[in-house]
């Protein structure tokens, strides 16, 4: 299909949408990159054709803008703020979207996902009320996690250890829920943590992706922010085998047409126990390591999804067939607070050529605050090799070689990967 002189807005101009940009251009495509942020904070909007300040939640600007500059697509495929924008822009102007109204609340709020989940037989992580809690403790296996029911990148979550803790913990999720909303469940400290991605393709759901999440340590506060993650999953063949086809059910049962899947889960014994979902890809570069193995370029397919609403036939053959056949992994540095002096090493780490791509959130002079979350975060590299051992040396060789200096020249990074675990990984 010829796209070109077609226009596409994208919504965020966070680096994860780069690829979207770069993808649209390839494809002759016009594009369109807003948000609230100064250009030289927004990595997206500076390789757009036509940068914007709308913030994406100033909707009923954004349809009149699209109106007038007969806009063809409206997309933001990764983050979870443009998710509600991005449908109701599209449903206003008639242009293609993931999904519908209750598809997205399915999919977005964690709480009507568990009784979803419940009701068409996937297996959920056990859950309390606050009167369990608070009046029974007795009942609860401790420690659990207190949640808002939709927030992200951590945030509002503590896991509590006895009911002393729970008051206090309640509050903190309501106050980071736009519903008030909150979940309590077992914490899951000793299950593998996976993160699945499915692609919904003429109504039927195809297993991309099983991957393993790493979590930082308890004692830094960090044991529920993921700092790398590692393809294909030690759990692969065991969730393909016990647990696959009852997900696959469920996502089926939601009646998407065509859209991506994530969902984030624990492997409990011979089962999968579902707790975080999306309408969206993960927020992360695994596209870029997707595309190096199996040769798939999912940010084109979904440029083109969001100008023709179908994913084209080749891309769904290629996507069920597709594995990978290489160790992989995504490195996700923590910083500990304070202002950053100077940065080493990055620019090194850039040419490797098994670093396939790399980013970072902060520079020289900008200060990092204490959030305990994904806003500690360093950036992003993401790397593929040929065997365990040099994906081993290549993450090593990141720590090693990456400084990032406060004012007094200690180095600010925290939360190491710790390679050792790869161990695990061999045959």
């Amino acid at each position: 299909m010829d796209f070109k002189n077609k226009k596409l807005l994208i919504l965020g101009g966070a680096y994860q949408h780069i690829k979207i940009v770069k993808a649209a251009k390839e494809l002759g495509i016009k594009t369109y990159v807003t948000d609230f942020l100064p250009i030289e904070k927004s990595p997206a909007k500076q390789i757009a054709d036509v940068p914007l300040m709308y913030n994406i939640t100033d909707i009923d600007n954004l349809i009149e803008f699209c109106k007038q500059e007969h806009i063809d697509g409206v997309i933001g495929p990764y983050l979870d703020v443009t998710q509600i924008p991005c449908l109701k822009i599209c449903e206003k102007l008639g242009l293609p979207c993931f999904g519908t109204p209750d598809q997205h609340d399915i999919l977005t709020n964690k709480l009507r996902f568990k009784e979803f989940c419940k009701e068409h037989g996937a297996d959920i992580i056990e859950s309390y009320t606050p009167e369990d809690v608070l009046n029974h403790p007795e009942k609860v296996n401790f420690p659990i996690l207190v949640k808002p029911s939709d927030s992200r990148g951590s945030r509002g979550q503590t896991i509590c250890y006895n009911k002393q803790d729970v008051a206090y913990a309640i509050e903190q999720a309501k106050t980071f829920s736009n519903s008030g909303g909150i979940i309590i469940e077992k914490y899951m400290s000793k299950s593998d943590d996976i993160q699945l991605v499915y692609m919904v393709i003429n109504k039927k759901p195809v297993l991309v992706r099983v991957e393993d999440r790493y979590t930082g340590s308890h004692d830094g506060h960090f044991n529920k922010l993921c700092i790398a993650t590692i393809d294909p999953s030690k759990n692969d063949v065991k969730y393909r085998r016990n647990c696959d086809e009852k997900v696959k059910s469920m996502i089926k049962s939601i009646g998407l047409t065509n859209s991506p899947v994530f969902i984030q889960a624990f492997i409990d014994g011979d089962t999968a126990r579902l707790y975080d979902p999306g309408i969206r890809f993960p927020g992360d570069d695994f596209d870029d390591l997707y595309k190096v193995i199996t040769g798939i370029d999912i940010p084109k397919m979904l440029v083109e999804f969001s100008l023709t609403g179908n994913f084209s036939e080749d891309f769904a053959e290629k996507i069920k067939n597709a594995r990978l056949n290489k160790p992989a992994a995504m490195i996700l540095p923590c910083l500990k607070p304070g202002k950053i002096k100077k940065i080493l090493g990055y620019n090194e780490l850039k040419q490797n050529k098994k670093v396939i791509s790399c980013s970072k959130s902060y520079d020289a002079g900008d200060e990092v605050l204490e959030t305990r979350d994904v806003r500690q975060r360093f950036g992003e590299f993401c790397i593929v090799c040929e065997n365990m051992q040099d994906l081993k040396n290549t993450i090593d060789e990141i720590f090693n070689k990456l400084e990032v200096l406060d004012e007094t020249g200690q180095n600010m990074l925290i939360e190491k990967f710790n390679t050792n675990t790869l161990k695990e990984y061999e045959s």
